[in-house]
């Protein structure tokens, strides 16, 4: 889903051609943008955790996933890359891209769904379909690394893992 999310956000971000383009299609785009990237890691991470035969629990899985726990990950794996509880991890630069994209867009989001009285241009939509589109492609080339492993785990278990230390 999440390539068709992208695809989206960017026929939303470039639908109006005449005249000034629509709020709700800019502020969808961005909010598409978002999602692209929460469904990829979703996605990814059931992957990953639940292979093969437990592949039929991957949507229920799924649904554990939230914003919250994405965003407390994406911190520590962008603040040098202390986890709480864990200690220092070595980032990759691609990874530590992935995790800056999904708390830029997340923060996006939220602007572009709650801050209404702030107009939002096509140039600052596109920016955010472009940044969702790199951080897939940073996530491509290192999903196999090891910490991406501890990244994914961390989307879905980081609230607990904080609560704990």
């Amino acid at each position: 889903m999440h390539e068709d999310l992208l695809e989206q956000a960017r026929h939303l971000a470039t639908r109006d051609k005449k005249g000034k383009p629509k709020q709700a299609n800019l502020r969808r785009a961005v909010s598409s943008a978002y999602y692209a990237m929460f469904h990829l890691l979703v996605a990814e991470a059931t992957k990953h955790l639940l292979r093969n035969t437990m592949a039929k629990y991957r949507s229920r899985l799924a649904r554990a996933f939230t914003h919250k726990a994405m965003k407390v990950a994406s911190k520590w794996f962008t603040e040098g890359g202390t986890i709480k509880g864990l200690g220092p991890v070595t980032v990759p630069p691609d990874l530590k891209a992935v995790a800056q994209a999904v708390l830029d867009l997340q923060q996006a989001r939220h602007e572009a769904d709650y801050n209404l009285h702030e107009p939002l241009t096509r140039t600052e939509a596109l920016e955010f379909v472009e940044k969702a589109e790199q951080a897939q492609k940073a996530w491509k080339r290192v999903r196999k690394d090891d910490v991406s492993d501890l990244y994914l785990l961390l989307l879905l278990t980081s609230e607990n893992l904080k609560e704990r230390d």
